[in-house]
């Protein structure tokens, strides 16, 4: 979750079990405790660009940290504030908000190490977006309210809001799972594993993403809190397995490692990028919805087995993305329900220039590869022919 929200329910649900005397105490203690696992960003290695996703919401994060990172907190904080309250005190306030912080980002897809180091599993109940402004907003206003009128009361009441929200999250979560398994069976498939992730800032849109026979299904569900879901047909992926995909790397390669890492960051739903060579992306994340633009994944180099993987960055938002995710959240999606068809790939000199076309959505999609990485040209007239080279264009 983001920083703002960690920090503010640390500091709230540490007010929540403070007294009237000690709330702003309660409040700073809390927002440390609710902001202090994050500090595994500070992990990284330039020569390992894996390792600070790999270690980002592992052991910080795990339950069976917090009361020693809680300690480690206090110990920091009663210098300057001992003559305000006791260290006891000062522990129950880290300690809450530490704990908090955990558990509201095992709510989120991005994958919590929760009970590290008993269980290896990255736990994402995938019940809310990693930014939820009405989530935020509640808590911000009550934790306000609780510090300008000292009342625990206020708070209290807050924190029950928020929880009923992420109560009302689950019922959604439910919602759209019911909806694509009856939709999957519509189309004869028997899901084998399912991924389902509330998209930025909502609640109502979700990524839905399916296996089954060799194949990832990926699609987008809009689902209002008082209407019925719609389905937006999106992509079908290959699935490829961490331990076959590039068989030259062999299986005790320093690739081959990486590659297994970012499967295990990734949830295993990790797949060979169509446009991008030598790309393995991350699933659970696109640019919209419904399509298989990742917004990160690793660069595998076959002939340099020894060497690591680069973590590498894939978001490239243009306008008409911002406008299209815009449109699916309002509801209109008549325009968006449709599959990519007439698929074409292309070679050009050293690889470069046009790479691929297809259509979508009622328009024409030209990808190239450029010296400057790959960019795309999106044309309404689906008769129109893709130009040879992205820079020849005005």
């Amino acid at each position: 979750m983001d920083p703002v929200t960690q920090g503010v329910l640390g500091a709230s649900i540490a007010c929540a079990v403070s007294n009237k005397n000690n709330v702003k105490v309660a409040a700073i203690c809390g927002l440390v405790g609710g902001l202090i696992p994050d500090l595994d960003i500070l992990i990284k290695s330039e020569q390992d660009s894996l390792l600070s996703v790999e270690y980002h919401r592992h052991f910080t994060h795990s339950l069976f940290f917090v009361p020693i990172i809680s300690l480690l907190a206090a110990v920091f904080l009663f210098p300057f504030i001992k003559k305000i309250t006791n260290f006891k005190n000062i522990y129950i306030y880290t300690f809450v908000g530490v704990l908090s912080h955990g558990l509201l980002d095992a709510c989120t897809s991005y994958g919590t190490s929760l009970l590290w180091p008993f269980s290896n599993t990255r736990i994402s109940w995938n019940i809310i977006s990693i930014i939820d402004p009405i989530f935020t907003f509640i808590i911000i206003i009550f934790f306000l309210v609780c510090i300008i009128k000292k009342s625990i009361k206020v708070v209290r009441i807050g924190l029950g809001l928020s929880f009923s929200y992420l109560i009302l999250c689950i019922f959604q979560y439910q919602q759209v799972k019911s909806f694509v398994f009856n939709n999957s069976k519509n189309r004869g498939h028997e899901i084998e594993r399912i991924l389902l992730n509330p998209t930025i800032g909502n609640n109502i849109l979700w990524r839905t993403v399916y296996q089954f026979n060799g194949n990832y299904y990926v699609d987008a569900v809009y689902k209002p809190i008082f209407s019925k879901s719609k389905l937006i047909n999106g992509n079908k992926i290959k699935v490829i397995n961490k331990e076959t995909i590039y068989p030259e790397l062999g299986e005790d390669s320093k690739m081959r490692q990486d590659i297994r890492r970012f499967s295990y960051f990734s949830q295993d739903y990790i797949f060979l990028h169509p446009d991008i060579d030598n790309v393995i992306a991350d699933l659970r994340y696109g640019k919209l919805p419904y399509d298989y633009n990742s917004l990160w994944g690793i660069k595998v180099d076959p002939k340099n087995k020894n060497q690591h993987a680069k973590f590498i960055s894939l978001r490239n938002f243009k306008n008409q993305d911002y406008e299209d995710f815009w449109n699916l959240l309002k509801g209109k999606i008549s325009n968006q329900n449709k599959e990519i068809s007439n698929v074409k790939t292309f070679s050009g000199p050293m690889g470069m220039g046009l790479a691929k076309s297809y259509l979508q959505n009622g328009r024409k999609i030209c990808l190239y590869n450029t010296i400057n990485g790959q960019d795309k040209l999106i044309f309404n007239n689906i008769k129109t022919k893709c130009p040879k080279n992205f820079e020849k264009i005005d």
